[in-house]
């Protein structure tokens, strides 16, 4: 009886399943995995199981909800708030061909700087006697306690903003420079001005690279942790309390049933968000 040979697809399947076959371990045993665990560990007081009890009392836990809520507020401001000004400046530079290069070089500084060096030059500027209260006190402006008040959520949002201004204007100019300028060229035949030409044709066209953007932020936007943590500890004060804050004391407080609670819920919400923005992406996406 003759052995049946494997056609040509058959053997590119195969091969490209063993080419993923690492990654694919690598992610269930480093995500998967863990995930699984931390569920079960969140259904569980010791040995017991308690069902959602958990997450009945995480939901009535203050501290939680107050990180909660900073987590929201910091994430439906700061978010929206960059892609805007990253696309503005991309526009812009995308006009000037000449000096593009050396800005989108510049702007990708702050990406590249570590962390330490980056908090020592915050908290020269924004503390009571740094650089912009003693700019506020010389015009005869009163000292604001940017670590102390609710401006702590401004002065945050700031250096999410700033740091990751350059790297999201990377990522438009190379989506606006893809547009094909054919349509640019026809909407003009057609007396089309120039709003009309960014709201009709460059953001509808580049709403792959936009989703792409909001993936990558929303993900960095909980890495602003570091920077939280580094200014203010482990305890900051109420504006600036974040999901991440939260998860961490409990870690430290070994309450691991609330940590995976919390973990579960801090997932969850960034699956709703980019489902939420997918469905958006796949409904106005001319591509």
């Amino acid at each position: 009886m003759r052995k049946s040979k494997l056609t040509r697809k058959q053997k590119e399947h195969i091969a490209a399943y063993l080419f993923i076959l690492p990654s694919f371990l690598g992610i269930a045993v480093f995500y998967i995995v863990p995930y699984i665990i931390c569920f079960t560990k969140s259904l569980y007081v010791g040995d017991t199981f308690v069902g959602i009890e958990n997450y009945i009392q995480l939901f009535q836990n203050n501290t939680f909800l107050l990180a909660l809520k900073n987590t929201g507020i910091f994430t439906v401001t700061a978010i929206p708030l960059l892609m805007v000004i990253s696309f503005l400046i991309a526009l812009f530079l995308n006009s000037f061909n000449k000096i593009s290069s050396f800005f989108r070089s510049a702007l990708l500084i702050p990406v590249v700087v570590p962390i330490a060096s980056l908090i020592c030059v915050w908290q020269l500027v924004f503390d009571d006697y740094g650089a912009i209260n003693g700019l506020l006190n010389s015009l005869g402006f009163n000292t604001v306690e940017f670590f102390n008040s609710e401006w702590s959520m401004v002065m945050i949002v700031f250096i999410y903003v700033w740091k990751y201004c350059g790297f999201c204007v990377i990522l438009f100019t190379a989506g606006i420079a893809n547009v094909s300028q054919s349509l640019y060229e026809s909407a003009r035949l057609d007396g089309a001005k120039a709003h009309q030409l960014v709201t009709k044709i460059t953001i509808p066209m580049i709403a792959p690279t936009t989703f792409f953007v909001f993936l990558m932020e929303l993900i960095y936007s909980f890495k602003i942790f570091r920077e939280v943590f580094a200014l203010f500890g482990d305890y900051p004060n109420t504006n600036v309390y974040f999901l991440q804050n939260f998860i961490n004391n409990n870690y430290y407080n070994l309450n691991y049933p609330r940590l995976s609670a919390a973990s579960i819920v801090l997932s969850l919400f960034i699956i709703i968000v980019l489902f939420i923005f997918f469905c958006f992406e796949r409904k106005h996406s001319y591509s």
